[in-house]
């Protein structure tokens, strides 16, 4: 009995020390979207399309963690910055890419909460006549939920998939996707819903 409550207490401890994500690029949750803006608007590279509002942004370009960006997906419910997906611009080395990622992310914010295959990534099947495929597309997904000091619901997901959620055979057609969120700023409940390849870099993560 003593064994298992100072092993509970040891694990509580370490989820406890586990680093929380306060934001995205320095940028802290609740940011307004002319804070994020001017951030991002100083990256070189990143574009803003002429319909962007103060709700929901989806510029262009840049880069994130060293790694190119296609598009940058921001939502502001009531003006306040409570998510972030980063879709990089991938020219092969998808799945370099997501695991240098996860790794990065694991050092950062410890073992994520949940692993899982996207509609049976990484399964051979075997079609009639076809020689036999491999299907990919894998998540982690970091929980971070509210305790005694901290009283916000955070997610972080990292996710190598076809674009869509799903699986791909077709190692060209894979995308990684990098999302934060803070399901506490979202009105309802939130969703906590990538040749030789550059090296992931920690600080923006």
């Amino acid at each position: 009995m003593k064994r298992a409550l100072i092993s509970l207490l040891t694990l509580t401890a370490i989820a406890t020390a586990a680093e929380r994500p306060k934001g995205i690029i320095n940028l802290p949750w609740g940011a307004s979207p002319e804070e994020v803006k001017r951030a991002l608007a100083a990256r070189p590279g990143v574009m803003f399309p002429e319909n962007t509002d103060d709700y929901h942004m989806e510029p262009t370009g840049g880069t994130f963690a060293g790694q190119p960006v296609a598009k940058w997906v921001l939502d502001f419910p009531e003006r306040r910055l409570a998510s972030a997906s980063i879709v990089l611009k991938l020219d092969g080395g998808a799945s370099s890419i997501y695991k240098d990622f996860r790794e990065k992310l694991s050092a950062k914010y410890g073992s994520p909460t949940t692993e899982k295959r996207l509609s049976a990534a990484g399964k051979t099947v075997r079609q009639a006549g076809a020689a036999r495929t491999t299907s990919f597309g894998s998540m982690s997904i970091w929980k971070f939920t509210p305790n005694l000091k901290e009283k916000e619901s955070l997610t972080v997901v990292a996710e190598l998939s076809d674009g869509k959620g799903g699986s791909t055979s077709n190692e060209d057609a894979l995308t990684v996707v990098i999302r934060y969120t803070n399901e506490t700023l979202l009105p309802a409940k939130g969703d906590g819903s990538g040749k030789v390849v550059a090296p992931v870099k920690k600080e923006d993560l």
